[in-house]
């Protein structure tokens, strides 16, 4: 990093008084706080429902005409471990993808904000003067 991408580095922070690069960070964070609450609530939903609603049912098999009776849980309702398996099991690839989403997105966002939003000219910071540093 060259001096004067310090010094534009130091200008920046001390207008904003924080680093750009937190900005960045505390945004990203943000986001994926918010993603991982929202695949919370889509796993705790999807559990939440009946599994024959979810389209998990009883299973039977036309050719011999027979059916399956399943477990009961505590509460008579029927036991479906297989609809548990799966919904762990897509809320999982759900949470994998939209993380490599954001990833490679706010990569992109990163790289364009400090290029071209939280930078200064190079023409210009040299005759950059901050609030405080006038003389009254």
């Amino acid at each position: 990093m060259s001096s004067s991408s310090n010094s534009k580095d130091a200008l920046l922070t001390e207008h904003f008084r924080y680093t750009p690069l937190s900005l960045i960070d505390d945004i990203i964070n943000t986001v994926n706080a918010i993603i991982y609450r929202a695949i919370q609530a889509i796993e705790n939903g999807l559990l939440s429902t009946p599994p024959p609603v979810l389209g998990f049912g009883v299973s039977d098999d036309t050719s011999s005409g027979s059916l399956r009776i399943r477990d009961a849980d505590g509460d008579g309702n029927e036991d479906f471990p297989e609809a548990r398996e799966e919904i762990e099991n897509g809320v999982h690839q759900l949470e994998t993808l939209l993380e490599a989403t954001v990833d490679k997105t706010f990569d992109r966002f990163e790289i364009y904000t400090l290029r071209n939003l939280l930078t200064v000219p190079d023409e210009l910071a040299g005759w950059m003067r901050l609030g405080h540093y006038e003389a009254c």
